[in-house]
């Protein structure tokens, strides 16, 4: 089924100072002007959202629709969700809307171990010290750091690095991410979602672009000679790359959402995908959450050691080009340098090689839900 890039809404009762909406289509960026017509309800009113014919909701989408919702609170208007489809609904308890959802008593009392947990992680996150910053902009050479998303782009960066140094007439050393040591070193940065926003939060990195139509999603997979369905792995060993990633979170609300305790679970963290996917075949793990687009990167003799269970589609999170502080021009530059890469020939071919349609801006409020989950479920300390 095609999805609609359009929101309607349309008003279908309004009785007893209750009043019901029918929502149809995308909420999204094209969102904002559909969504005004709800700036109307009058205070104290009781709003019904009928979401039985909402295809998706990105995380813009989520923005727009909390901005109206902290706007009702604020007149004393109260919400209820009704009829969510199985991504959306995920994403609402992701992000804490799950208390607007209607029948979410859990998610209304706070309760953690209802249906709309509060912070699935662990309490053994490693500290981390942040480096100091100086003064960036006198630095001769810059050092770029990127989180490829498959094993086949690497050549690719390596190629785009040598782009960026041509354009911006600055030597810069390129380095593939490792956990993110030796931060206090990096001054480009393309990292996972979380990872960035530890940049953007602790660093002042400063967002400056995202991929166009790349969002990361998980999948849920098991070895393909085990037969069992999702719902059979109660209490299994589960591996994946990082406790701190949004495929950490997504794997284990996939799993819920699937009637499965994620709680009960036993994770152990490997360091990166590639560990995570030999662990499973090798029979040291149950269960494996993986980055989307690194399973359908994965050679053919792979793919028939792994059987997929469940994936997301939530076009919510993406990875992120980020800047150090104190690098304002470099920052003007590398903006320009990616918007125009999808239409110059060199750019449009290392484009091709690291599997990326080009770049556009981030928006305000996809940067906020981000930070918001970040905020959520990120502990460091």
């Amino acid at each position: 089924m095609a999805i609609s890039d359009s929101l309607s809404i349309t008003k279908i009762s309004d009785t007893n100072n209750t009043i019901t909406f029918d929502c149809a289509g995308s909420i999204d960026v094209n969102a904002k002007i559909p969504l005004e017509s709800l700036n109307t309800v009058p205070a104290k009113a009781h709003v019904i959202l009928e979401f039985k014919k909402i295809e998706r909701v990105n995380s813009m989408g989520l923005s727009l629709l909390l901005k109206i919702f902290e706007e009702w609170e604020k007149n004393q208007v109260t919400v209820e969700v009704k009829d969510l489809n199985r991504m959306v609904n995920m994403l609402f308890k992701i992000t804490g809307l799950g208390r607007f959802v209607s029948g979410n008593a859990a998610a209304k009392k706070g309760d953690k171990n209802g249906i709309n947990p509060q912070a699935p992680i662990h309490a053994n996150v490693k500290k981390r010290v942040a480096g100091t910053p100086e003064k960036l902009a006198t630095k001769k050479k810059l050092n770029f750091v990127a989180s490829l998303q498959t094993g086949q782009q690497l050549t690719g960066w390596y190629l785009f690095n040598t782009y960026l140094q041509r354009r911006m007439q600055k030597a810069i050393h390129f380095d593939q991410a490792q956990d993110m040591l030796n931060e206090a070193n990096i001054d480009i940065l393309f990292a996972k979602p979380f990872e960035a926003c530890s940049m953007i939060k602790r660093r002042g990195f400063v967002p400056i672009m995202r991929p166009i139509a790349e969002a990361d999603e998980v999948v849920i997979l098991t070895r393909a000679d085990d037969e069992r369905t999702l719902t059979d792995f109660k209490a299994a060993n589960v591996v994946t790359a990082s406790e701190n990633s949004f495929v950490y979170i997504l794997g284990r609300f996939l799993c819920d959402e699937n009637e499965l305790d994620s709680s009960l679970f036993n994770f152990t963290f490997s360091g990166n995908e590639i560990k995570s996917l030999q662990m499973l075949i090798r029979k040291k793990a149950d269960l494996l959450f993986m980055l989307k687009k690194t399973y359908e990167g994965l050679s053919s003799f792979s793919k028939k050691n792994v059987r997929k269970l469940d994936e997301s589609n939530t076009d919510f999170a993406f990875h992120l080009f980020s800047i150090a502080p104190n690098l304002e021009e470099e920052g003007k530059a590398l903006h320009t340098i990616l918007a125009e890469m999808a239409d110059d020939e060199k750019g449009k071919r290392i484009l091709e090689d690291i599997e990326f349609q080009g770049w556009c801006p981030v928006e305000e409020g996809e940067l906020k839900m981000l930070t918001m989950v970040f905020d959520r479920y990120v502990t460091e300390n």
